[in-house]
């Protein structure tokens, strides 16, 4: 069965009228990312638990942290970087999801070996809080491509993987290819789509293939 899941700050900044959304769609999942105009990674504790809380009394769970860990360049403080990773862990145990969407770092790709380093020393982060990181193909990140995204699975063992048909149209990967690669190994889609010239469309007016990712699914 599928369950459809919303990034609800792409309707409003407002918590509250992201919540007016969902319900108007009837759907009672969300992605978090921004909440009133705050990333969630510059959430605290204390703000967390009462986002949580409302989300609750309406009804309406949070499936993934739709965090930026990892939108970051290679040759960030990496130490001083863990702070942030270990807080968005703490934040996924408040809002009673194990899912973290995740990235694998800016202007990395000479540097595969730290690459791979540096997100087993996120998923030790990760496993004191018994939360998943959930790597999204993005252009630009290392793993923006079918065979960095496969070669990231097979070194890096603890990560789950996030499936975006855009974001592949727009590394100029056959979405084809990559559907029949790296279905096996993806935890969830993004259900987004672009044209011939990497233009965001409705889903399924594009080239991502979405009409046939959902006939797999």
């Amino acid at each position: 069965m599928i369950k459809l899941c919303a990034f609800s700050d792409e309707y409003s900044n407002s918590l509250d009228k992201q919540i007016e959304g969902l319900k108007k769609c009837n759907i009672s999942l969300m992605e978090i990312r921004n909440v009133d105009g705050k990333n969630i990674a510059d959430i605290d504790e204390k703000t967390a638990c009462e986002i949580y809380e409302k989300l609750k009394a309406n009804g309406i769970s949070v499936w993934s942290i739709g965090s930026p860990i990892g939108k970051v360049d290679i040759d960030c403080d990496f130490e001083e970087y863990l702070k942030k990773v270990e807080h968005i862990c703490k934040l996924a145990n408040i809002f009673q999801t194990r899912r973290i969407r995740m990235f694998s770092f800016f202007h990395a790709y000479e540097k595969s070996n730290v690459v791979m380093e540096r997100l087993r020393k996120m998923i030790e982060v990760a496993n004191k809080y018994d939360v998943v990181l959930c790597h999204e193909n993005e252009k630009s990140i290392y793993g923006d491509t079918i065979e960095r995204v496969l070669e990231i699975y097979e070194t890096v063992k603890g990560l789950n993987f996030v499936y975006d048909p855009a974001n592949y149209v727009q590394c100029y990967q056959d979405c084809n290819e990559a559907l029949e690669k790296l279905y096996p190994i993806t935890d969830y889609f993004h259900i987004k789509d672009v044209d011939e010239t990497e233009q965001l469309v409705p889903s399924g007016y594009g080239i991502g293939r979405i009409r046939e990712l959902i006939n797999k699914i």
